[in-house]
């Protein structure tokens, strides 16, 4: 038994694993893509670091940011040097120059007069106070010396303006810094500091993309779940339809078709469903025709070898009873008597055959027990005692039920009226893979090797065979017959069919 609840059973549905799995998708795409875009985004941070582009454009944003305030200083007569010194002092993060071409307080800067003479520095004690007023190579800092000189040159390619060290993270730049226009070189300002590194940036950004990247994944989720909800309505209405097809097909209403015109594959099920059922229909028709004639057939035969027989036997002995009628009374008597004995005969054989053309009462019922009560009657009307036993019962295909039942019906028939048995037995017996069956008697028995059409010997036969079985019967002269049938069956998926149906 299933412990699961309503919550969980509605989630077990086709219609919810479709819809979960069009989130599941949709919420897996937009992540792939953000991460996509996460890779591709530190893939260019990390061309625009070492391809030289973030030097370029911090000496061109430094150029139009502090150009202007410098050659303030700087064109004056001589050169403002306090003010140079105020103004290195307040250079930092409230620049206008952004990320993430940025100096900040932690950045090492120095300005030079347009003969090379140091004016300012910071922080103070980078050179020392000694090296204030005189000139300056940048010999002391390493890298400085060929862009500070191509700077006083009066250089405007930012390639020659700064260069790299310690593994392209250091970057030290000299900026020129002209007049009013723009013809004469007033000083430089040199700049040392550290570039930006991948992880660096990705840590300013990430959490800026972070909540937009959560942000959209749960719209994308929630926008997934009811797309998906309305798209799987239409795919599970049509498994439905099959569904409630083929349990109508499994009940044996064939008349059930399921409408789907679409060309997909669920389309295409349809219709060889559809086909299928109207080929079961046509098969179920045809072997209810021969199973009506096969009765027929049966019926007629028996009908000749006994009652027509005994009809003929009772009229004969009649007709010779008028004619001792008046001569020899007591004759006549005789041959009455024998006439009611064959009469009597005869009605039992009628009865016999009514019996056995009555519907098979499986439905509802089992194999055990239709047997069962079907023995008990005919042991009444047969005044020949049986013993039915049944082992492990458990449930089997109908067809195979009722070909025991039949086969069961018809030997019976064939001991009442040829046997002359007194003792029955009938052994139903069910095993994991197989059912069998076995039917004795102690009557006069005959010689299988002999052909009795009047038994119906090939109809058992035909009968077990059809329905995917074997039938084997043993007897001799005067030491009764034995009837052995048996059907395999797949008792694993008969489990399932119970259990499905329970």
């Amino acid at each position: 038994m299933s412990n699961a609840t309503p919550t969980t059973k509605r989630f077990q549905q086709l219609r919810w694993r479709l819809t979960l799995t069009y989130t599941a998708v949709t919420v897996g795409a937009l992540i792939t893509v953000e991460l996509l875009l996460l890779i591709i985004l530190g893939v260019g941070m990390i061309f625009l670091i070492n391809s030289g582009y973030l030097p370029e454009q911090l000496i061109l944003s430094a150029n139009a940011d502090y150009a202007p305030v410098l050659e303030f200083y700087l064109s004056q007569s001589p050169p403002d040097q306090k003010g140079l010194e105020e103004w290195l002092a307040g250079v930092g993060s409230a620049s206008s120059v952004t990320f993430p071409l940025s100096f900040d307080a932690t950045d090492e800067m120095l300005i030079l007069g347009s003969n090379g003479v140091l004016l300012a520095v910071r922080p103070p004690d980078l050179l020392g106070i000694d090296l204030i007023g005189k000139p300056f190579s940048g010999e002391d800092i390493p890298g400085l010396k060929d862009p500070l000189r191509a700077a006083l040159a009066g250089a405007e390619n930012p390639e020659n303006l700064y260069s790299l060290d310690n593994n392209a993270r250091r970057v030290i730049l000299a900026l020129p810094i002209r007049n009013e226009s723009n013809q004469e070189v007033l000083g430089v300002l040199v700049a040392i500091g550290e570039l930006p590194t991948v992880w660096s940036l990705l840590r300013d950004i990430l959490p800026i993309l972070g909540g937009s990247f959560l942000f959209f994944t749960i719209v994308a989720g929630l926008a997934g779940t009811v797309y998906g909800f309305l798209a799987a309505r239409g795919p599970v209405r049509r498994l439905d339809q099959l569904a409630e097809a083929s349990l109508a097909w499994s009940e044996g209403d064939f008349s059930v078709r399921v409408e789907d015109l679409s060309g997909d594959e669920l389309g295409l099920l349809a219709h060889r469903l559809n086909e299928m059922s109207r080929q079961l229909q046509s098969l179920m028709e045809t072997r209810r025709e021969l199973a009506i004639v096969e009765e027929r057939n049966r019926l007629a035969r028996d009908l000749h070898d006994s009652a027509k027989q005994q009809a003929f036997a009772a009229a004969a002995q009649i007709s010779a009873a008028r004619k001792h009628l008046s001569s020899d009374p007591q004759a006549a008597e005789k041959r009455v008597l024998e006439a009611e004995r064959l009469i009597l005969a005869l009605r039992q054989e009628l009865t016999n055959l009514i019996q056995q053309l009555r519907p098979v009462g499986l439905n509802g019922k089992g194999l055990s027990v239709a047997l069962q009560e079907y023995c008990e009657e005919w042991s009444r009307q047969a005044g020949i005692d049986i013993d039915v036993r049944i082992r492990k019962q458990k449930s089997l295909p109908l067809e195979i039920e009722q070909t025991i039942f039949r086969i069961a019906q018809e030997a019976l028939s064939n001991i009442s009226r040829h046997s002359n048995a007194s003792q029955v037995e009938i052994e139903l017996a069910y095993a994991w893979d197989n059912v069998s069956c076995i039917i004795r008697d102690n009557g006069v028995g005959f010689d299988p090797d002999s052909i009795i059409e009047g038994l119906g010997l090939q109809s058992m036969q035909e009968r077990a065979i059809e329905s995917g079985g074997r039938l084997e019967i043993t007897s001799k002269p005067g030491e009764g017959t034995s009837i052995t049938m048996e059907f395999p069956f797949n008792d694993a998926l008969n489990s399932i069919v119970e259990a499905d149906h329970g």
